[in-house]
């Protein structure tokens, strides 16, 4: 069994969305498992690390190894950091579904991550916390959640009855976010007329935008709801550091503008991942740390090498801390990936977490400080660590270390494998219309098919570079076999397809003495036959493999 593995994002069911797990499983499963750093960090709530805390205190021997850290996952809205205006004239995030942020060694018991879980439990409390968002940024007044609630309760069922019309109905609750209640921002006489005067009749656009909102979020249901109620990105920042951690932002491959990515789009999330890591403001003169870390380690990270690179120079350029986790939302005891961030590959050293300690003094030191210039600030910047994921970080898998830009890499080789597969296939089919069906396939919109010999010659030679690398592609065996059959399907299939319009062309040439322009079959055949014999002995072997552990056993057991 391993040990000594880190994972620093774990969901259990507090965060809903299917899972099973207790976290008091959680910890236990962790334990089995060698996982001996853990951070619970469910959606929107402490309540799950609340609860491991009082496991762990209950099983102090059981855990005395266990480096339990605090966390949550927080869903956060960026149109304060990044917007654009639309066609309509709306307010839009420039980053498409917001962004997830992390934060680590905060107390769970804050009253901030209290009041967040009550509210994001009910249709009516997600509600609530978008009208707060809304009236605060197109208003700068902060409400009382409490007295809002009430507002947006009374308000629903009004709708509900569908005896007076909608926009009546909203274009009141506006009056009374800011007008009843106790201690209401414009509850004194004369308050709300000049607000109207001088805020709303002076500034249509921002006024019909509101409106625009609450339609939305009086009408929105399900997942559309929990959209509309992330919380402002620099106020959960804010939350994180009052509660004692650090941010971090979490799978940053996951986020992009709303538009096809470009060139354009990484100075985008240049320019998001600048601001959230310092803000200076100007109305306070406080200056906030943001984010200490990206979550480069996670699963998503390693399908796309370019993004992959373009975070991992950024942190460096920004001096920022790489972590990771597996992300695991478990539905199932059995069949889980806590521990592991890719197919079988783990943390076993992160930076992060030997500094830890360090970054969480550092941050508390800082935010003790108020009022003074951002050059003033240094010590916020942390201990710079100006390396890249690979000096960061040790990940492992069950052979040995192995390094982030080496699973990268075996990923970008499997999938041009599978793209090959599909020009392969693509060709076959072309070459099948013409011989068969005696179709003009220059005239269609087919793939070349004189490219099927190039196609097959890269296919063998990606694959026995693949099998020459499996520890480092797969790391466990029964992964790469049960690839491998997958493969030998299709290259079975294309040796069958091959032989038959091999067949077929030499017919021809005898009949009509006329052969096919594709001089290649001969060869591609053989070429595939080549393939899969190799993967035929490569599953052969690991056969045999297990039949001689299997024995190994029953010996053992005898």
């Amino acid at each position: 069994m391993k040990k000594g593995l880190i994972d620093l994002h774990i969901h259990t069911t507090y965060s809903k969305e299917g899972i099973t797990t207790e976290p008091s499983q959680i910890i236990e499963l962790a334990l089995i498992k060698g996982v001996e750093t853990l951070a619970i960090t469910d959606h929107n709530t402490t309540m799950g690390c609340i609860q491991a805390l009082k496991y762990i205190e209950r099983n102090a021997e059981l855990c005395k190894g266990l480096n339990f850290i605090t966390g949550i996952e927080i869903s956060c809205d960026t149109t304060s950091v990044m917007s654009y205006v639309d066609e309509f004239g709306h307010i839009r995030s420039s980053l498409a579904g917001g962004v997830h942020l992390l934060g680590y060694g905060i107390d769970p018991y804050h009253q901030g991550y209290i009041d967040m879980a009550r509210f994001y439990a009910t249709d009516t409390g997600k509600r609530t916390l978008a009208l707060y968002k809304y009236i605060k940024r197109f208003y700068g007044i902060t409400l009382n959640k409490d007295n809002l609630f009430n507002i947006v309760k009374e308000t629903e069922e009004t709708l509900k009855k569908k005896e007076v019309p909608e926009d009546e109905i909203l274009n009141g609750v506006l009056v009374k976010a800011l007008t009843t209640g106790r201690n209401a921002p414009l509850g004194r006489k004369n308050q709300y007329e000049n607000f109207c005067k001088n805020v709303i009749l002076r500034d249509k656009t921002t006024y019909n935008d509101y409106m625009f909102r609450l339609h939305k979020v009086f009408n929105a249901q399900n997942s559309e709801l929990d959209e509309i109620a992330k919380q402002d990105i620099f106020e959960m920042m804010a939350l994180i550091e009052e509660s004692g951690g650090v941010a971090v932002i979490a799978h940053p491959t996951f986020y992009r503008p709303k538009r096809e990515l470009s060139v354009a789009d990484f100075e985008i999330l240049s320019q998001f991942i600048d601001k959230v890591t310092s803000h200076y403001n100007e109305d306070t003169g406080e200056f906030m740390r943001g984010v200490v870390g990206i979550e480069l380690l996670h699963g998503s990270s390693f399908d796309d090498q370019f993004r992959f690179k373009f975070y991992d120079n950024l942190a460096k350029a920004k001096g920022l801390y790489i972590t990771g986790g597996s992300d695991s939302h478990i539905s199932s005891i059995k069949t889980n990936n806590l521990g592991y961030i890719r197919q079988n590959f783990s943390i076993k050293k992160l930076e992060f977490v030997e500094n830890f300690d360090k970054i969480i003094s550092l941050s508390q030191k800082a935010t003790s400080v108020k009022k003074q210039k951002e050059k003033d600030f240094e010590i916020l910047k942390g201990p710079q660590c100006f390396k890249n994921v690979d000096e960061q970080v040790i990940l492992f898998n069950d052979y040995k270390p192995v390094r982030a830009s080496e699973i990268i890499e075996s990923q970008t080789i499997s999938k041009k494998l599978l793209s090959f597969e599909n020009e392969i296939s693509a060709c076959i089919f072309a070459l099948k219309e013409k011989l068969y069906d005696n179709v003009d396939i220059d005239k269609k919109d087919h793939k070349n098919p004189n490219n099927l010999k190039e196609w097959t010659n890269l296919y063998n030679m990606y694959m026995l570079s693949i099998i020459e690398n499996q520890e480092v592609f797969f790391g466990k065996k029964e992964v790469f076999y049960d690839w491998l059959q997958h493969r030998l399907e299709f290259v079975n299939q294309a040796y069958q397809e091959l032989y038959e319009l091999s067949v077929l062309d030499a017919d021809n040439q005898i009949q009509k003495n006329k052969s096919f322009d594709n001089p290649h079959f001969t060869e591609t055949k053989n070429i595939m036959k080549q393939v899969a014999s190799e993967i035929e002995h490569q599953t052969a072997s690991f056969s045999a493999e297990k039949l001689l552990n299997a024995d190994d056993k029953e010996l053992i057991n005898k």
